[in-house]
């Protein structure tokens, strides 16, 4: 099977393309250079966030994402324009986030969630994570962007790097 892929607060899995395929297995190998032999083919994946646990904010640079739940519940955000629209999900919703919307997907019940994804893409994933993003961004460029002082940004866990 497909490598489990942990993140802090659950585990990922997916049948993908790598441009290059390092840490792949033979199966992975083969389903990622189809992947990317053929036009209007799927990146598939399970997204299991573990009870009560956050799948950090995100977007996708060059795919749709659509998920759907095969077990436990959840809550979803969609930032749009600095506005957080959120809703809950449940066992047979299904969920889409277009191209470049920034979203996160959380677990709010006593059982992990369990999702199957899609997206809409045979070439490699291309994904912008916030911690990332906030990572590697220096904090006094933070502050002139959010408004904010630069010491509320040296309070995070990063800015001991």
């Amino acid at each position: 099977g497909s490598a489990e892929h942990p993140f802090p607060g659950g585990v990922f899995q997916w049948a993908r393309y790598r441009r290059n395929g390092t840490g792949l297995n033979e199966t992975e190998r083969i389903f990622s250079e189809s992947l990317n032999k053929h036009e209007d083919t799927l990146t598939l994946a399970t997204l299991r966030i573990f009870s009560n646990q956050l799948g950090q904010p995100h977007f996708h640079f060059n795919a749709n994402e659509m998920g759907y739940v095969i077990s436990g519940c959840g809550q979803v955000g969609v930032i749009l324009s600095g506005v957080t629209s959120s809703f809950n999900i449940g066992i047979g919703d299904v969920i889409f986030f277009p191209v470049g919307t920034q979203h996160y997907i959380k677990s709010i019940c006593d059982e992990d969630l369990l999702l199957l994804l899609a997206y809409s893409t045979g070439e490699q994933l291309e994904t912008l994570r916030m911690k990332d993003y906030f990572g590697s961004t220096a904090d006094h460029i933070l502050a002139q962007l959010f408004f904010k002082k630069q010491e509320e940004f040296k309070k995070f866990p990063w800015a001991a790097r």
